[in-house]
């Protein structure tokens, strides 16, 4: 572990992470990590038995309570498996992590409508709804941190992946935004701009390997940024790609750039 980060000041409390029953995946190394911190945990994913083992390390290894709801976010909310977990807690840390993404990746009009509704429903109302769910408690309280997941291609575009850049590019404005409107209120908001990272197996293997992050080397970096600025790049080589994408290429250059580096990782070549 690296400095306590400004999460440990809730030790003896609770978060909640979605997107965490993956034992390779970004949820479940923040959920390992605000453990160590000496959080209690609800853990939120749609895959009910991996969650359940997730839970069952985290009690072994850590010594903590956790709870989990097996939900399903793309539904209307309220989600009553989450009411149900969180029933005489206070949840203050929120980490929006869960992310829908079809297997295949074709280009925006050849992608059914049916897929790209599912993918708002849960990668933009479901944030929408948990954010403001739990973030009107917390600014009643004046007390609480918000995470966001978004990724660089929130900012880059990503051809082949639109619909994804375009959820991506919908939590990163979302969450700038309530930053600044929960500034003063004891609610810290952070948006994490996350790069590749190595939770996909052999999916993106096509992928530079130099640019793959390891989540639980991101996950520090990202908690040691909560309270302190309103997004956070994690990882060198995430910050270098973005860099030349954003400020040294044009938009035009940029786009063209991503797309072949999108096509290449994704086998369209």
């Amino acid at each position: 572990m690296t400095a306590r980060s400004k999460i440990s000041e809730y030790a003896g409390g609770w978060a909640l992470v979605t997107g965490a029953a993956r034992e390779q995946g970004l949820g479940y190394a923040f959920a390992r990590h605000l453990a160590a911190e000496g959080l209690n945990l609800v853990l939120v994913d749609v895959l009910d038995e991996d969650l359940t083992l997730r839970a069952q390390e985290l009690r072994d290894q850590f010594d903590i309570e956790v709870r989990t709801a097996a939900c399903d976010l793309g539904e209307p909310a309220p989600y009553a498996a989450i009411e149900s977990a969180i029933a005489g807690i206070v949840v203050d840390v929120l980490i929006c992590n869960h992310m829908f993404t079809p297997t295949d990746t074709p280009p925006i009009l050849d992608m059914p409508l049916e897929t790209h509704s599912r993918m708002i429903d849960i990668n933009a109302r479901g944030y929408t709804n948990l954010i403001h769910r739990f973030g009107t408690e917390m600014r009643g309280r004046g007390r609480g941190a918000i995470i966001i997941v978004s990724s660089g291609v929130g900012l880059t575009s990503g051809p082949y992946t639109g619909a994804y850049s375009a959820n991506k590019a919908f939590q990163l404005m979302f969450g700038q935004a309530l930053w600044y409107e929960l500034r003063g209120t004891g609610v810290d908001v952070l948006v994490m701009i996350a790069g590749l990272m190595n939770t996909q197996g052999d999916a993106l293997s096509k992928y530079p390997r130099w640019l793959m992050a390891e989540p639980a080397a991101v996950v520090p970096e990202v908690l040691s940024a909560l309270g302190r600025k309103p997004t956070v790049v994690p990882g060198f080589a995430s910050r270098a790609f973005l860099f030349v994408q954003t400020r040294l290429m044009s938009r035009k250059q940029a786009l063209t750039a991503i797309g072949r580096f999108m096509a290449s990782g994704l086998g369209k070549n």
